[in-house]
C-alpha cells in the first residue's frame, strides 16, 4: 500500500482529478462570459473593416427560461474581420458566440472595396450557421443596426422575421449562407440578395404610446447582384418580381397586370425550368403559374373569379414581358443574371471553352413559355 501511494500511479491519479476540476470551473467562467450574437454587420472605411455584432444581454431568467433580454451592439475596426473580433473580446471580456448568428448585413462600400473572400474565409467554417441570411444594406449596415424598432424588439431579429414569411413571396427572396455557398461555386459565381432600406420616423418619448407604427421601417423591395468581385447590379422591385418568375419557386403574392384595365392576381404557385440547346444557342425558361384572380368582376352576367381569355393573355405577356427586360437588363450591365452560362455548362461540360467565353451569354437567344392554370 505505501508503495502505490508513493508510486508515479498516484502522481498521475492527483493530477488527472486536478485537470478535470481545473477544466469544469474554466467552462463554468466561459458560459457566464459568452455573448450570443444575434447579428453581424460589416462596412469597409479607410481600407479597414467595421465589425457590429448585436448580442444578448439575458435578464429576468435569461433566454433560456423565456425571461426579457435586452440587446446591444458592439463594434470594433480593424484591418482583419478576426482581429475586429479579438478586440471586442478584450475589450469587453467576453468570448462571442456566432452559432445563434441569424443574419449577416454587409454595407455599401464593404460590396464595393472590401474583399469578399476574406468575408467567405470568415464565414465559411463552423462559427456560423448554414442557415444565417446574407443581406445588403443600402448604405451602412450601421444604419440597420441603428433603427429605431419598436419597443421589445431587436432590429437584426425583426429583420429576420420580415425575410422569412411563412410561403415564397412573389417580392424579394432571401439568401442563406448555404445556398450563397453553392452559387459560389458556379463558374460565374454570380449570388443575390435583398438590399435594405431604413424609412426612418421621429421615435416617440412617451414609451406607453410606442408602437410599431411609430419605428423605422425596413424597406425591402430591390435585390443585389453580386460575384466574388463584389457588386455588379441593382434590381429594382419589378426586376425583382421577374428574377423570382424566372429564378424560384413561390407560394404566395400579388401581380398588378396593367397596359389596360388593371387588375391583379394572387400567385397560388410559381414554378420556373430551363432548357438548353447548344446547336441553337437557345435558353428555354418555362414558368408555370397557379393564380386566382384578387377580386371578382361579372362575365356574362354573374361574379366571378375567373380571368377572362383577354386577361389571361394579358398575364403570360407580363411575366414574359418581365424576364426580357430582366435579361436586357443583365446584357446592358455585363451580368449574367439568369446563370446561362452556367446552366449550358453543366449540361454540356465537353463544350466548356466554347460556353465560358466572356460574351457568351449575350449571343443566347431567349425563350420564354408561361402557362397559367386559374383556381
Amino acid at each position: 500500500m505505501k508503495k502505490f501511494l508513493t508510486s508515479k500511479w498516484l502522481i498521475l491519479i492527483v493530477v488527472s482529478i486536478g485537470l478535470v476540476v481545473f477544466n469544469s470551473l474554466v467552462f463554468n467562467v466561459s458560459v457566464v462570459n459568452r455573448n450570443i450574437v444575434v447579428g453581424i454587420g460589416l462596412d469597409y472605411e479607410d481600407e479597414e473593416y467595421i465589425l457590429y455584432t448585436q448580442v444578448v444581454l439575458p435578464k429576468n431568467g435569461g433566454v433560456a427560461s423565456g425571461g426579457g433580454n435586452n440587446y446591444i451592439t458592439l463594434k470594433a475596426k480593424a484591418k482583419n474581420i478576426d482581429i475586429a473580433v479579438d478586440m471586442i473580446e478584450k475589450e469587453q471580456g467576453v468570448i462571442l458566440s456566432f452559432a445563434q448568428a441569424a443574419i449577416l448585413i454587409l454595407g455599401k462600400t464593404m460590396l464595393e472595396s472590401g474583399d469578399l473572400q476574406l468575408v467567405d474565409t470568415f464565414f465559411m467554417d463552423d462559427r456560423v450557421h448554414d442557415n444565417l441570411l446574407i443581406v445588403m444594406a443600402e448604405e451602412k449596415a450601421e444604419d440597420i443596426f441603428n433603427a429605431s424598432v419598436a419597443a421589445g424588439e431587436v432590429s437584426s431579429l425583426q429583420l429576420v422575421r420580415q425575410l422569412r414569411p411563412t410561403k415564397a413571396p412573389l417580392g424579394v427572396s432571401a439568401i442563406s449562407l448555404q445556398e450563397y455557398v453553392r452559387n459560389s461555386k458556379n463558374k460565374q459565381k454570380i449570388n443575390y440578395m435583398p438590399m435594405i432600406s431604413v424609412e426612418k420616423t421621429q421615435p416617440s418619448t412617451d414609451q406607453e404610446k410606442e408602437d410599431t407604427k411609430e419605428a423605422d421601417k425596413f424597406r425591402i423591395s430591390k435585390t443585389a447582384m453580386v460575384d466574388e468581385n463584389g457588386l455588379k447590379c441593382i434590381l429594382d422591385e419589378n426586376l425583382t418580381q421577374s428574377f423570382n418568375f424566372a429564378k424560384k419557386k413561390m407560394q404566395d403574392g400579388v401581380l398588378k397586370v396593367e397596359d389596360g384595365k388593371i387588375f391583379s392576381v394572387h400567385i397560388i404557385t410559381s414554378k420556373s425550368s430551363n432548357d438548353f440547346e447548344l446547336d441553337k444557342m437557345e435558353c428555354k425558361i418555362k414558368v408555370k403559374l397557379k393564380v386566382i384572380r384578387t377580386e371578382s368582376h361579372f362575365e356574362e352576367g354573374k361574379a366571378t373569379f375567373k380571368l377572362s381569355g383577354e386577361e389571361e393573355t394579358r398575364l403570360v405577356q407580363t411575366v414574359e414581358r418581365g424576364i426580357r427586360n430582366l435579361y436586357d437588363f443583365g446584357v446592358q450591365n455585363n451580368v449574367d443574371i439568369l446563370n446561362i452560362q452556367d446552366g449550358f455548362n453543366k449540361k454540356y461540360p465537353r463544350n466548356t471553352s466554347q460556353i465560358m467565353t466572356e460574351d457568351f451569354f449575350k449571343k443566347v437567344s431567349l425563350v420564354v413559355e408561361v402557362k397559367v392554370s386559374q383556381v
